[in-house]
């Protein structure tokens, strides 16, 4: 009974409140894809600082990533379940050598509202039928934000605005050179997909690694 020292009547459940956490399973640049990347970025944060009196905060390279499924809330022993498939996917090939259209840096969700400025391809409709995307209907993969699986996105977040100092991005963002947002999509890729866990602070969004596997032997 309440007050009596004995446990409250959810407490069947209380480990599992305790150990869940946001995140995410995603994919990760390879080093010469990473640096590639970097280049593009730093030369267009340096124009965007030339036109803009608040420009966008560049995103640590260490934490830029595709994602691939996002979990507002997920326990340690779901995420076990979850990286289970994670492994048999890996075992059967099903993101060896990723081939995505990546094609420009963009703002999301547009220059008028400024939240993000990503890495930006193609959609990729046959992600429908992935290890994980093929499974919301069942749990835990039906506890994932799914607003964006049935049309996958490809999309890697580099800078990220500060809320309400960007309303004149829109003349300036149309007016820069096509070559600053221009990717080569043959310099991006990736080979390693890991379990982040999304731990937001003041200063940056910090994703650890809790499990990595390489995509290929």
């Amino acid at each position: 009974m309440p007050g009596d020292g004995s446990p409250p009547a959810d407490a069947a459940n209380a480990p599992q409140a305790r150990d869940a956490v946001r995140c995410f399973v995603g994919f990760e640049l390879t080093d010469a894809s990473r640096a590639y990347l970097r280049e593009r970025v730093e030369a267009l944060h340096a124009e965007l600082g030339r036109r803009l009196e608040h420009p966008p905060r560049v995103v640590p390279p260490d934490n830029w990533h595709a994602t691939l499924l996002f979990f507002p809330r997920l326990g340690r022993a779901e995420r076990d379940v979850v990286w289970e498939a994670v492994t048999r996917g890996v075992s059967e090939g099903a993101w060896r050598d990723l081939r995505f259209a990546w094609q420009r840096l963009a703002v999301w969700p547009n220059p008028r509202r400024p939240g993000l400025i990503c890495a930006e391809a193609e959609p990729y409709l046959a992600a429908a039928q992935w290890p994980l995307l093929d499974s919301l209907h069942q749990a835990p993969f039906n506890q994932a934000d799914t607003r964006h699986a049935g049309r996958y996105v490809p999309h890697i977040t580099v800078m990220r605005f500060r809320r309400g100092r960007h309303a004149r991005l829109a003349p300036d963002w149309e007016a820069l050179p096509e070559a600053l947002r221009a990717l080569d999509a043959t310099r991006i890729r990736f080979d390693r997909v890991a379990f982040f866990l999304s731990t937001v602070s003041a200063q940056a969004p910090i994703y650890p690694r809790e499990r990595t596997l390489p995509l290929a032997d």
